[in-house]
Parts: C-alpha cells; sequence; structure tokens
C-alpha cells in the first residue's frame, strides 16, 4: 500500500513539475525514510567459522564480572554456576551479535519459583534474556519473569521449557542501540530462538533491565548471571555482526571487565583495555545533566588508594565527581594522551559528564594530566597538584622516558 501512495505521488509530481523534478523527489523521499536494521533471518542454528567459543570442551573463557573471588567451576566441557551472587562475563565487549548458549537448570526444590533455577544471559550487561526452572508453569501463570522472558518486559511468544536437568538452547541475534551523543536514536532489538522454537522476533527493546547497566554509546560483555543457583552451561560461541552503521569499528568504547580495586564504593571497568573508575556522589547517579567532576591521576596499579579517602569524600560531599584511567609508565607520551582522550570522551558523551574536569595530579601524575592539559586547554576546568612532575628531565629521567615516546635519549 505505501509503494502504491508513493507511486501515485510520483506520478502526479511527473505530471506537474516533469521527469526531472520527480527523481529529485523520489530521491528526498528516499533519503528521509527511517532505515529499520532487522535481526530478523540471521539464525540458521550453523556455528559459523568465525564464531568465538566461549565454553567448549577444551574450557571457559568467561571471567569474572568484578576483583571479588569467583566461585564458578568448569569442568568436562560444563561451566556450573556459583551457588552465591557472583556472575561471569565475556572477555570482550560485543555491539551486534549472533550467540549460541546451551543451559541445564537446577531443581532447588521447595522454593518461591523465581529462586527456582534462577540464572539469565544478559546482553551486554543490560537486557536480560531470564533462565529458571519453569517447566510445567500454566501459561496463564506464566509471567514476563519466567523462562526465556525478556525480563520485566515481554513473555516469549511461545512455551517450549524442558524439565530441570535436560539441557535446553537460546539462539541469540542481537542488534545494540544506536546514539548520537548521549542522545539514543534507535533502540535495541533482539530476536530469540528457544529450544528451536521462534520466542522473540525482532523485539525492540526500549530500555535496560531494571539492574542492568545503563544504555549508551558503548559496547559491553555478555553477562551469565550468577543468582545463587548452580545452573549449568556448556557450548556456547558467539560471532560479530555488523548491522548497519555503528555495528563495530574502534569508535564505539569498549567496556569490559576491571578487576581493580578502589578504596571507596564506585564503578571499576576496563575502557579499550585500560582499567579506569568512577566515583560518584550519591546525588549524581543516574543524573543526566553535566556531573561536576576531578580527573585524578596517577591511578597505575593500586592507585588511588586509602590515602586519597580523605580528599575523595570531601569531594563527593560537594556533589563532585572522581574518574581516572590507568595509562602505565607512560610519562606524558601520546600513547598515553590518546587514552586519556578516549576516557574524556566517553565520560563526556556516553556518561553525561561535564566536558570540563579539574585536573588533580599527583607526583608522576603531572606529566601525564599536564601534558594532555596542553593540547586540551579548552576542555579543562582548572588544574591543581599535590607535588606534581612536569618535567621528565628530573623524573624520571631522559634515560627512563625516552622509551614511552619511542625516542632514544639522544632523539
Amino acid at each position: 500500500m505505501k509503494a502504491s501512495l508513493l507511486q501515485t505521488v510520483l506520478l502526479s509530481l511527473s505530471i506537474c513539475v516533469g521527469a526531472g523534478a520527480q527523481e529529485n523527489v523520489a530521491a528526498s523521499l528516499e533519503s528521509a525514510s527511517p532505515r529499520i536494521v532487522t535481526t530478523k533471518g540471521l539464525i540458521d542454528f550453523m556455528r559459523p567459522e568465525d564464531a568465538v567459543q566461549l565454553v567448549g570442551d577444551s574450557g571457559s573463557a568467561m571471567v569474572p564480572e568484578s576483583h571479588y573471588k569467583s566461585q564458578w567451576t568448569f569442568q568436562d566441557g560444563v561451566l556450573t554456576a556459583s551457588p552465591k551472587w557472583d556472575s561471569v562475563v565475556t572477555p570482550e565487549a560485543y555491539q551486534d551479535f549472533r550467540m549460541h548458549v546451551e543451559f541445564n537448570v537446577n531443581d532447588a526444590g521447595d522454593v518461591p519459583r523465581e529462586k527456582n533455577g534462577n540464572s539469565g544471559v544478559y546482553i551486554q550487561q543490560r537486557y536480560e534474556l531470564q533462565i529458571l526452572n519453569s517447566f510445567g508453569v500454566a501459561e496463564a501463570d506464566f509471567n514476563n519473569r519466567d523462562c526465556a522472558c525478556l525480563y520485566g518486559m515481554k513473555k516469549p511468544d511461545k512455551l517450549v521449557c524442558k524439565p530441570a536437568g535436560q539441557w535446553q538452547s537460546f539462539d541469540i541475534a542481537f542488534r545494540a542501540a544506536r546514539f548520537d551523543g548521549d542522545q539514543k536514536t534507535e533502540d535495541a532489538r533482539i530476536t530469540v530462538y528457544h529450544n528451536g522454537e521462534l520466542i522473540h522476533d525482532d523485539f525492540v527493546l526500549k530500555r535496560q533491565t531494571g539492574v542492568g547497566k545503563r544504555e549508551e554509546h558503548s559496547a559491553r560483555p555478555i553477562k551469565l548471571q550468577g543468582h545463587h543457583n548452580q545452573v549449568q552451561f556448556r557450548n556456547i560461541w558467539i560471532e560479530r555482526l555488523s548491522l548497519g552503521e555503528d555495528g563495530e569499528g574502534d569508535a564505539i568504547p569498549q567496556i569490559t571487565a576491571s578487576g581493580k580495586t578502589l578504596p571507596l564504593r564506585g564503578e571499576t571497568f576496563k575502557l579499550n583495555g585500560s582499567d579506569a573508575f568512577i566515583i560518584l556522589p550519591r546525588d549524581a547517579r543516574g543524573a543526566k545533566a553535566d556531573i561536576p567532576w576531578v580527573w585524578y591521576a596517577p591511578t597505575l596499579n593500586g592507585l588511588p588508594a586509602q590515602s586519597e579517602v580523605w580528599m575523595f569524600e570531601r569531594f563527593l560531599k560537594s556533589g563532585i565527581a572522581i574518574a581516572g584511567i590507568d595509562v602505565g609508565e607512560s610519562y606524558g607520551s601520546p600513547v598515553g594522551r590518546k587514552k586519556y582522550t578516549e576516557l574524556y570522551n566517553y565520560l563526556t558523551t556516553s556518561r553525561t559528564f561535564s566536558g570540563k574536569p579539574c585536573l588533580l595530579a599527583r607526583s608522576r601524575g603531572g606529566l601525564m594530566l599536564y601534558s594532555w592539559a596542553a593540547e586540551n586547554a579548552g576542555s579543562v576546568a582548572g588544574i591543581a597538584g599535590i607535588y606534581p612532575v612536569c618535567n621528565i628531565a628530573s623524573y624520571p629521567g631522559i634515560e627512563r622516558a625516552c622509551g614511552a615516546y619511542g625516542l632514544s635519549a639522544r632523539n
């Protein structure tokens, strides 16, 4: 019907204004039409040659989600969830992808339904595809928190759960949300097959699951949730896809798990492979306005430490966040400055941080932060220092620093 209407309009225009104008109008209408990239038709139940095996006969590539000790175990090709609350994630971040997961729920006995065989596949740590021991639940009682649901959002179109002790499968095709800066321009989309049956057909995900990571312009890992049930997993693989613009690429921040610890409650993660942290004041959590922040350096292994707590607490009390990234012993070199730019762009674009932080450098953090400031003076509210180093000749010395710049001491 839409095609017929378009043809009628173009025919009328051709009569009135001629063929040349018709071509211009057709091009304008086509460019103005929304371009929908679908997840339909991507699942053929065949493992592609370039797929990454995350859990298989030879081992598991999954890593702990946090620095806390993981109680997940692997034996004979099977990854078993922790009896506690800790989760595991893929070591890499993903944007658009196709994935196969096999799982086997446990029977926890006489417990509330949502505590029986509970786990989940968290797409980008944001959207949960629920795992639960839901076999035998009547269709009238089946809710959007049962197995194969997009948790809290949508029930599956078919109920095909198997009993505890039997292996089941999810086949997933996912297209990540798209952003222009901090504004979402397209919702995420997902297609899921459960035990070979289509249950979610290119469903539009309007928001993240309640406790999922916030939607933003970044790729994140896939999480297998630990939820006090020893659900088992085997034969998990994933294939990267590129479903339209921003499907993959260096411009998308890659957020992965970090083992970094902090002296105060905060968020740690790897940004494009480097450990980073954010500590937010209570009032700023979930804030949509520009968040004032102090950019702290150095943040090498073990830093910031307990000795910074008194100072950080004063910032937080005043509504000021603290953030930093480990750029190694870069001594202000271009490599280190590039990583600082990546952090700055991520925080100001995806996390609504102010475009003008105050730079606080301690010791050799001066070489790191002040070199970045010299190139980005318009992006700095002010600089401060705690005995900052500002001259590589004084520390660490030209002989030690030259390598970070890819130069000889004489150069």
